[in-house]
């Protein structure tokens, strides 16, 4: 089982200098590959979406797994690029022995489930390792030894987790028996491979950060004769980034761009990923129980006269929101999942035959039922919380992702979400420190053109705004509005 073919697509013939491997004669990968992950973003399937689009079986390889003594067998993995020490092992026994405890160092009962133990193992890993990553450098070389290592600790379960399905088996007596193999767990088969190759490529865009034109520089340095800005002045105490008086060169632009095209795929291909594993984990019953049983009452009466005016479109009703942070914006979600909850577990009531059908009288003007209403109202805030979410990319969780997260079982689960949502946030991190140097290069060089190399048509070289490299690609997306502030970096609000 190889991922080349992921990577490969991803990067669109991998080359920026080769012009005839491109769509077009800039050198830029192509734009095809929006279109390639739009359908992935969108998908319900719970893990075949993503994966089985990049996934290439060997020439020579089969279809049937072959029995081994160890489900270990079901993975290939090549010998690691690091070398272990002593004091390695002491600290791989101090990991797991935490893991074991559930973090709890008494030994007691107050401990956290495995999966949950794992998934903050993985998330302060990456903490630790990338930080906010202000800069766009190389990593250290012990930091990412490290990182390699103990992801593979860390990832180390899933060489064990198989599922029992039935085969047939000839006997020696000629007789055919059904007897329970092992195969490796389809979720994992098909996810993780797809994420450590988006991991290995994150770890290259961030190496190839060498012999670049752009520099950071302390606070104070700026170039002589520049104002301070709004964005300079909230962020005094970090490393500003710093390109020659004359911009960027051509070369140079051209290559930050292919690069930030291909990190905004893998951010899209592991959000995806995220996505569709959250789907997969059951909401816990204690936190089902406690929610609103009305979807009326989850979204409250202003957000519930924003969904049911008829003649809106899922734009409108978004500007009708006047979403101002992201607070507001996760907010309205968790509002918005909460209806939709309560509204499908009434829907699948019905379906199942244990809720009464209760439809308006005939003498109503427009009769429709309680239940094609609710189907209505569901598809409307499922629109309008995929909009919201596009606007808002890196949104912290919500609350019901953070209970399925708390209180799931399923290690598997806990490792694919986990490993997913720490490369999102670094692939959108990369992606704001793009365009942070793009932004640099417009002040340095408003005639550069920065996005017409890529995006014809498009200008971020005005110096009054703030632009990323997401919002130009939201932008060749389709989505047209206002940029809005989230945190250190710009998206657009569609």
């Amino acid at each position: 089982m190889t991922y080349n073919g992921l990577e490969s697509c991803i990067i669109n013939n991998q080359s920026y200098e080769n012009e005839s491997r491109t769509s077009r004669g800039d050198g830029c990968a192509s734009d095809s590959l929006d279109d390639d992950f739009s359908s992935c973003s969108s998908s319900k399937d719970a893990f075949g979406s993503f994966s089985s689009k990049w996934m290439k079986r060997d020439e020579q390889g089969s279809d049937e797994w072959e029995l081994s003594e160890s489900p270990e067998h079901f993975y290939v993995k090549e010998k690691p690029a690091y070398s272990i020490q002593s004091s390695d092992v002491e600290t791989m026994k101090e990991n797991f022995a935490k893991l074991l405890l559930g973090e709890d160092i008494t030994g007691g009962r107050k401990g956290v489930s495995t999966a949950l133990a794992l998934s903050n193992a993985i998330t302060n890993l990456a903490a630790s390792i990338f930080g906010e990553l202000w800069k766009l450098e190389p990593l250290a070389e012990e930091r990412k030894n490290k990182w390699r290592r103990e992801m593979d600790w860390l990832l180390s379960p899933t060489n064990y987790m198989v599922e029992l399905v039935p085969a047939k088996q000839n006997g020696a007596n000629g007789r055919t028996m059904e007897i329970m193999t092992p195969k490796a767990r389809a979720d994992i088969h098909m996810n993780l491979p797809a994420l450590q190759k988006l991991d290995s490529m994150l770890i290259e865009t961030l190496e190839s950060m060498v012999n670049a034109q752009f520099y950071y520089a302390e606070v104070g340095s700026r170039a002589e004769g520049r104002n301070k800005s709004a964005r300079e002045s909230k962020r005094w105490w970090l490393p500003l980034p710093q390109v020659p008086k004359t911009g960027l060169s051509d070369t140079e632009r051209q290559k930050l761009q292919c690069k930030g095209k291909v990190v905004y795929q893998v951010f899209k291909a592991a959000a995806s990923i995220n996505e569709n594993v959250l789907l997969e984990i059951p909401l816990p019953s204690i936190i089902r129980d406690a929610l609103p049983k009305s979807g009326k009452a989850s979204l409250g009466d202003e957000l519930y006269k924003v969904l049911t005016l008829e003649s809106t479109s899922v734009d409108e009703m978004f500007i009708s929101l006047n979403l101002k942070s992201e607070n507001n914006a996760l907010e309205v979600i968790n509002r918005l999942e909460a209806a939709v909850f309560a509204w499908k577990g009434r829907l699948t009531e019905q379906a199942s035959g244990k809720s009464p059908v209760r439809k308006s009288w005939s003498f109503i003007k427009d009769p429709i039922s309680e239940m094609d209403k609710m189907e209505l109202l569901v598809d409307r805030a499922e629109a309008l919380l995929h909009q919201i979410k596009s606007a808002y990319p890196n949104l912290p969780q919500t609350f019901l992702d953070a209970s399925k997260i708390q209180y799931g079982k399923d290690v598997g689960h806990s490792i694919l979400e986990a490993y997913s949502r720490v490369l999102k946030n670094l692939a959108f991190s990369i992606m704001c420190r793009m365009g942070e140097i793009l932004q640099e290069d417009s002040l340095c060089n408003p005639n550069s053109g920065v996005a017409t190399w890529c995006f014809p048509g498009i200008n971020v070289g005005n110096p009054r705004h703030s632009h990323s490299l997401s919002d130009v690609m939201s932008k060749v997306e389709g989505s047209t509005a206002n940029p809005i502030r989230t945190g250190s970096c710009t998206v657009m609000q569609v």
